[in-house]
């Protein structure tokens, strides 16, 4: 061997060593009194210092912990919680162990065992007659697609004897954030004066009808549905029928538009929304406008609203937007407890009518002229068998959604396609800045369909859906056709963005955690088809395609005088 060889296998052996990604995992956390014990187990062999960090905008805080190293590589923790820090508690904020070798610094991650009971780990230690609390609670995030970082959350509370009044504009610290929430408070408290001021000159009469969303920009889904019964029955001429839409969540809106929403609302007998409307969390209507909640979706994995009280994004105790609904329509009867968690509001309020966008979803005649349509458009699909993949999207919102296509191996599913399958690609409307990159050689068989409007159209052409938390599944279960469910981050999902169910127990579907089982499962056409057919049995046992009717009487014709619990 020569010695240039020889130097490169050395640069070869080097360069693994400082790629390498050492795990650091917490094991264990234990609660004794005040005393906190936690095991961090490890591969790695060589010398480690730990400190506990303060995170947040840049290292606010760090300082040297003690540890006692055993036995399998597991370091020991055992801590004061009343002396931490040269005789301190630990102060307001998130806390991370990071472990300090000569390869690099690794934070700690949480093992998915200690993540499922973050909850039982958390504690409360009330001082100062019950005035004061300290609080001590664990949380993870999902690092890479890979580790869940494990966070320590420490903050003294104030009781707060005022807890039912609304704090929409939160409170400040520095001098601009709270220049900021003055100007936000006078805002919000002429947007009221404007709103009271005009809902007394407009009368009430139970004439006037609003379907508005904050979220979309144009009518669709329910509230379209909606829209075309009214028309379609005469109603329009016994309704006057107004329309807001705009994209104002998360996004700035000039005073003109705001004052145009709140003159438009201030007219109003009843207020159709099918999303979060932010302005119902400051703004309280009048007692004899109705506001009713149709909702976007069926029912998914992810949790939302109430469900995910105590985790970070959650809504306040009072006063949030979800709780002003005079009724919520929902699918099923089964989804009146679901949505209750979700608005944190009573099981009376619901009205389980069934879903208005699915009305005449399994009329022959819709089925047949839109078969007709659409392999006229695809020629190439027509004696094909169609594969729909439909996952939601990663990250926190519109701004930060992605989907990790690594988790997709084209060249399998190229090669299983032959010329039996088509596999279309319809990623979330979030993601649609990120699409899929397709190889041009594949294309015949695997198709980005992103930019196709209407997937509920598409469930007509497809024979298996692949999805993963998103609530499609809950129409698409309609056609009885088989469901899988790719979930290859599904405890990394669970245990950072959360669910309200058990994606494992709950599915209507073959569950795959990894690409070799999603892959079997269609080679082998193992989709356990019969968890569909008990979903379907048991979420639309009374459906009968009139939902839209069923609202429009229970609410707009029967003159229900139900209120809003106060």
């Amino acid at each position: 061997m020569t010695m240039e060889n020889m130097e490169n296998i050395d640069a070869m052996e080097n360069n693994d060593t400082e790629e390498k990604e050492f795990v650091f995992e917490v094991t264990k956390v234990e609660w004794e009194r005040i005393f906190l014990s936690i095991d961090v187990k490890t591969d790695y062999e060589g010398k480690v210092k730990f400190r506990l960090e303060s995170i947040g905008k840049g290292i606010k805080d760090a300082f040297p912990v003690k540890y006692e190293e055993h036995e399998n590589g597991i370091y020991h923790f055992t801590w004061n919680i009343a002396a931490m820090k040269v005789r301190q508690f630990l102060d307001n904020g998130r806390w991370r162990i990071v472990a300090a070798t000569k390869e690099g610094d690794f934070v700690c991650h949480a093992s998915h065992e200690v993540a499922y009971h973050f909850d039982e780990y958390s504690r409360i230690f009330r001082y100062g007659g019950g005035k004061y609390a300290y609080n001590i609670s664990f949380s993870s995030s999902m690092e890479e697609g890979k580790y869940l970082c494990f966070y320590i959350n420490t903050y003294f509370m104030i009781k707060n004897k005022h807890w039912k009044k609304r704090r929409y504009v939160q409170e400040a610290l520095t001098f601009k954030g709270k220049f900021k929430r003055m100007y936000m408070y006078m805002a919000i408290i002429l947007m009221r004066l404007f709103y009271v001021f005009w809902s007394h000159v407009f009368p009430k009469r139970g004439k006037n009808v609003l379907l508005m969303s904050e979220t979309k920009d144009y009518l669709w889904g329910n509230l379209k549905f909606i829209d075309q019964r009214l028309h379609e029955r005469g109603l329009d001429k016994k309704f006057h029928i107004s329309y807001s839409f705009r994209k104002a969540v998360g996004t700035h809106m000039s005073a003109l538009s705001w004052a145009n929403l709140i003159f438009k609302l201030a007219q109003q007998d009843y207020i159709f929304v099918d999303d979060y409307v932010p302005v119902f969390g400051f703004l309280n209507l009048r007692k004899e406008t109705k506001l009713i909640q149709v909702w976007h979706a069926g029912v998914g994995f992810k949790s939302v609203g109430y469900s995910r009280f105590g985790k970070r994004g959650t809504p306040f105790p009072a006063g949030a937007c979800h709780k002003k609904y005079d009724y919520v329509l929902v699918g099923s009867k089964k989804l009146v407890k679901v949505y209750s968690e979700v608005f944190g509001i009573e099981e009376e309020a619901f009205l389980p009518v069934g879903m208005p966008r699915l009305d005449g979803f399994l009329d022959e005649n819709t089925i047949r002229d839109f078969k007709t349509g659409f392999y006229q458009e695809y020629p190439a699909f027509k004696d094909k068998k169609i594969i729909l993949f439909a996952p939601t999207f990663r990250g926190g919102g519109q701004k930060s959604a992605h989907y990790n296509y690594s988790w997709l191996d084209l060249d399998r599913i190229y090669e299983f396609c032959g010329d039996e399958y088509v596999f279309l690609v319809k990623m979330h409307p979030f993601v649609v800045k990120k699409p899929i990159q397709i190889p041009e050689e594949y294309q015949d068989r695997i198709i980005d369909f992103a930019s196709y409007s209407n997937i509920n159209e598409l469930y007509y052409v497809t024979d298996i859906l692949i999805t993963d938390y998103s609530s499609n599944y809950f129409e698409y279960s309609l056609m009885k056709r088989p469901v899988l469910f790719y979930t290859p981050d599904r405890e990394l999902y669970e245990l950072s963005r959360g669910v309200h169910r058990s994606v494992k127990e709950c599915a209507p579907g073959k569950i795959c955690d990894t690409f070799d089982e999603l892959m079997d499962a269609l080679k082998n056409k193992d989709y356990e088809i019969e968890k569909i057919y008990q979903f379907v049995e048991e979420n639309f046992s009374n459906y009968d395609g009139h939902a839209s009717d069923k609202a429009i009487n229970e609410i707009l014709l029967k003159g229900n005088k139900r209120g809003r619990k106060r």
